[in-house]
């Protein structure tokens, strides 16, 4: 792990990274995986609050990014009280932002579908989106921006590229940090890079890839099954 966390970083030098833990760590275990990453990971990703809530529990103290949002307002308090970030992709969570009140502001990633389509706000409903959570004083300042490959292992389609330029165009003038790499994009689109990349399934060995191996990549296979 340590070591996969190093070749990643080094191949986006000026991004800091979300360590991707979603599914227990894949597999891995989830404290085991934040414990061994803690002091080169910038945060963690998760998918679900009660990953979020076991980590600080175990005593992880580093940012950390619910990368689905939260699932129903009455989360949000949780949210505050364990100094959590999330996303925020859609209407409802727009609006239980909006209603709610906390004890302080949460620092929110607006997610934009830039072509993935399955989670995200869709590009013509962003300026509405950033007027909203700008005008929110539930939502800390400056807003950031995420989104997510749907085809960056396949390096010859088209996709890819249409949706960095659609995550640029709506987010060149926001001064928040941006993201848009996970695994494929970190491993082969340097100019997805931006301010955060969030490898997930690279920093366990496992290349994002289907012709290639996590050696090719120089990475190293972070479990081992044996079976008589």
């Amino acid at each position: 792990l340590t070591h996969n966390i190093d070749v990643i970083r080094a191949m986006a030098p000026n991004s800091c990274t979300w360590a991707a833990i979603k599914a227990n760590g894949y597999g891995h275990g989830l404290l085991p995986v934040a414990n061994a990453l803690a002091s080169q990971a910038d945060g963690f990703g998760v998918a679900r609050l009660d990953e979020a809530l076991k980590l600080r529990a175990g005593g992880v103290v580093k940012p950390i990014l619910l990368l689905e949002g939260f699932y129903s307002a009455d989360d949000l308090p949780a949210v505050v009280a364990h100094n959590l970030q999330t996303v925020v992709h859609g209407e409802e969570q727009l609006l239980a932002f909006e209603h709610a009140t906390l004890a302080h502001p949460v620092t929110v990633w607006l997610k934009i579908d830039t072509g993935m389509h399955r989670l995200g706000v869709h590009p013509d409903d962003v300026s509405d989106f950033i007027e909203r959570l700008n005008a929110c004083p539930n939502v800390a300042k400056p807003l950031h921006f995420i989104s997510h490959f749907g085809r960056a292992d396949e390096p010859e389609h088209p996709l890819t590229q249409q949706q960095i330029d659609v995550f640029t165009s709506l987010t060149a003038s926001q001064s928040g940090f941006k993201s848009l790499a996970a695994s494929s994009g970190t491993l082969m689109w340097p100019t997805s890079h931006f301010d955060f990349v969030r490898p997930g399934i690279s920093l366990y060995g496992v290349s994002p890839v289907s012709e290639r191996t996590g050696a090719d990549f120089g990475l190293q296979p972070a479990m081992t099954m044996t079976s008589s």
